[in-house]
């Protein structure tokens, strides 16, 4: 099977590179060297899984669709630092193939339906992670580098600001997918290593300050707020402008009002 031949589903989200120049690109930028544990998303035919092979210690495959599994069981046997899991990245228990004082790299192409549930995953395991770089739709990884200010940024801005030092490295073309996209993918690296020098007193409550004021962005603090029982007793103790809306709040606001209320009550 090869990709002439396979037929892609629209189910997946699947759309394959298939320019070796810009997955030498990639793989330059994303220097893996041979202590890296590398875990790829979707390696598909793996046309970037073949650079990293023989750069890593060990590469862990996570593929959803069983004949590509299949292709790359064939492709990758001989290979001792090759592991292939087939799954659903978004179900795998992504813990059982942590290792202890290793931080693992990820890497993947990743469907645009499901960018937003695959960054969060990774996310919420951030601690044993170096960095993670993915390909992903271009206007997604505009709004996860936006400042404040701008109707780009949002809940993916402020997390993965907050979490990581997120850099968009390029952007791509949509004509060097198959099936070719509707839309350009940009790759962009979250480098966990460095994220915002702040101290977060709950990041329960971080996180629903987050989401409820993002839920209702052209509205100000102290109005979605109001969804927090006995929020008005509370914020009359609270030091911060209320009048402002989430988009024009820094991640440093964010943690510094989510600490006030934080010590004034539990959500």
């Amino acid at each position: 099977m090869n990709q002439l031949t396979f037929r892609p589903k629209k189910s997946l989200g699947q759309n394959f590179l298939v320019d070796e120049n810009i997955a030498r690109k990639i793989i330059e930028k994303l220097t893996p060297n041979p202590q890296d544990v590398i875990i790829e998303i979707g390696p598909g035919f793996g046309v970037l899984t073949k650079y990293i092979i023989s750069q890593a210690r060990k590469v862990i495959a996570i593929e959803i669709d069983a004949k590509l599994c299949e292709s790359l069981r064939g492709r990758f046997r001989s290979s001792k630092n090759f592991t292939l899991i087939q799954g659903d990245f978004l179900k795998t228990e992504l813990r059982n193939y942590l290792e202890e004082e290793v931080l693992v790299r990820f890497l993947g192409n990743i469907p645009f339906h499901i960018t937003s549930p695959v960054i969060f995953k990774i996310f919420q395991i951030r601690q044993f992670a170096s960095d993670m770089t993915l390909m992903i739709q271009r206007e997604v990884a505009e709004r996860i580098v936006a400042n404040p200010g701008g109707k780009d940024y949002g809940i993916l801005s402020v997390f993965s600001q907050l979490y990581s030092k997120p850099k968009i490295l390029f952007h791509i073309s949509r004509n060097v997918f198959k099936p070719k996209p509707q839309v350009d993918s940009s790759v962009i690296k979250w480098d966990f290593t460095q994220p915002a020098d702040v101290g977060v007193v709950s990041e329960e409550v971080l996180d629903k300050v987050i989401h409820l004021t993002f839920q209702q962005r052209r509205k100000m603090l102290r109005k979605s707020l109001q969804q927090i029982p006995g929020f008005f007793e509370y914020s009359k103790k609270i030091n911060f402008n209320l009048k402002k809306r989430p988009e024009e709040l820094s991640v440093h606001e964010f943690v510094e009002l989510s600490n006030q209320i934080s010590k004034l009550w539990k959500i």
